[in-house]
């Protein structure tokens, strides 16, 4: 028997946490918009967190095999996130290369370690 995934009961707990959140803003007095987005949001999180319960009772009962990136595939995420700390370094300053240029060399040591460029990848 496969057992079902607590991720409903995660985003439950969540919903029940920010509720908790807005209670004190009602305790504090705080501006009606305020209690009404708070309140919002929780709804839409607890909404969620049923949709995903109904979808795992209702989902498949065997496990899923996901096939992990392969070759130069796993090089993409940190590349991304080392170009875009590059990127905002125009806007913050250099300090930000401090950041960018070790996710871009780990980045660089994956794809050849992976063999993104080699010849037999096609």
């Amino acid at each position: 028997m496969i057992k079902k995934h607590p991720g409903w009961a995660v985003m439950a707990a969540w919903g029940l946490f920010n509720a908790i959140l807005a209670a004190i803003l009602v305790i504090y007095r705080e501006d009606l918009i305020a209690i009404m987005l708070y309140v919002g949001a929780v709804v839409l999180i607890e909404v969620a967190a049923l949709a995903v319960l109904i979808s795992s009772r209702r989902g498949q009962r065997e496990p899923v095999t996901h096939r992990l990136p392969v070759r130069g595939a796993v090089a993409v995420p940190p590349a991304a996130a080392g170009l875009t700390l590059a990127g905002l370094s125009l806007a913050y300053g250099p300090w930000m290369l401090s950041l960018a240029i070790p996710l871009l060399m780990v980045a660089a040591a994956l794809a050849v370690h992976r063999g993104a460029w080699s010849r037999e990848s096609s």
